[in-house]
């Protein structure tokens, strides 16, 4: 145990002297009856106890204002929430209206969300990570203000979106060891993951991290450049994380035709599905908003850990001793002592 705040102790020199080098009647004192005399009895050392439990009080006060506290150590602390990433697409084909109402419906799921800790990343034809996870709403909602269309370019990567996002996600994990670039490299191939992708996904899954994080994606469900969806999906599924999309009517030419944009949608689903999560499509923007509440049934009572070091304050333990002195001394000198 250390103090916090070692200097209060000097208040103890003062009630030293007062409690025991004054002389009778030289300084103010308390109401007190022990100078009487009498027999001696038991009742006469009782008469003796109110000054010494005064200075204990005192003593333990004085203690508690110094704010004792124990040594570093570690706790855990849990509690109810997700980690969840926005992805939003900004590729021309989600121009005009279809950006500004899809902002105004990620800001009001932002502030209903006051447990979750959210992040936002974008993608056209590259992907970038907007806010990293965080439980600052009013950066959240001045970030996605800022997300404009063709940013980042006017194509759709669905899977650099997707890709971008676990990253997001997994931030806190790949510490010095792995490298973004060797792990996209290996998570990219045509016949599977490769070591590297698997070795990373066996680390994450024995920390057990990764089951309440979830991916909320936006598009018009047609990719058009980049890593095929399926990739990253098949990496994200191996960690353990959950993606939903809405898929959202497109608002201007994809650059894809029917019958191949039906052939990428459909190979989305199926992706999405097999992490565990759903694939909602939207014939109207006011229809999006609905998604969320059916995501809040679907990912609820997932639980965050994590690890702290800290100190904890004891200054209620010598608080509650100089109450207990304090109340005795009370009771002997106006109740007891009263008592034939």
């Amino acid at each position: 145990m250390n103090l916090e705040n070692p200097l209060f102790l000097l208040a103890l020199i003062p009630f030293v002297i007062l409690f025991f080098l004054r002389r009778e009647g030289k300084y103010l004192g308390y109401s007190s009856t022990s100078h009487l005399e009498g027999a001696k009895s038991a009742k006469t050392y009782v008469m003796r106890l109110p000054k010494i439990l005064g200075f204990i009080a005192v003593l333990f006060a004085i203690l508690a204002f110094s704010r004792p506290q124990s040594s570093y150590h570690e706790s855990e602390v849990s509690y109810q929430g997700r980690e969840i990433i926005l992805s939003i697409d900004t590729s021309f084909s989600m121009t005009g209206e279809a950006m500004e109402i899809i902002r105004d419906i990620a800001k009001d799921f932002i502030r209903k969300r006051t447990h979750d800790m959210i992040g936002i990343t974008m993608y056209g034809t590259d992907a970038v990570v907007v806010v990293l996870p965080t439980w600052e709403t009013e950066l959240l909602e001045k970030s996605l203000d800022r997300i404009k269309p063709h940013d980042v370019g006017v194509r759709t990567a669905i899977g650099e979106g997707l890709f971008t996002s676990i990253l997001a996600l997994i931030e806190r994990d790949m510490g010095q060891v792995f490298e973004i670039s060797k792990l996209r490299k290996s998570m990219n191939r045509v016949e599977g993951l490769g070591k590297y992708a698997l070795d990373f996904a066996k680390m994450v899954q024995g920390r057990g991290t990764m089951k309440n994080k979830v991916i909320i994606l936006f598009t018009d469900g047609i990719y058009n450049v980049g890593i095929k969806p399926s990739r990253s999906l098949r990496f994200i599924k191996r960690l353990g994380v959950k993606v939903h999309v809405v898929s959202v009517p497109a608002s201007a030419e994809t650059g894809v035709e029917h019958e191949q944009a039906a052939e990428r949608t459909a190979s989305l689903r199926k992706g999405v599905e097999s992490t565990g999560g759903k694939f909602f499509e939207a014939e109207n923007y006011e229809e999006v908003e609905q998604f969320y509440a059916e995501i809040d049934k679907i990912e609820k009572e997932k639980i965050i850990m994590e690890t702290v070091v800290k100190k904890k304050d004891l200054f209620f333990v010598p608080t509650a001793i100089s109450i207990c002195f304090l109340l005795g001394m009370i009771v002997i000198e106006n109740v007891w002592l009263k008592i034939p």
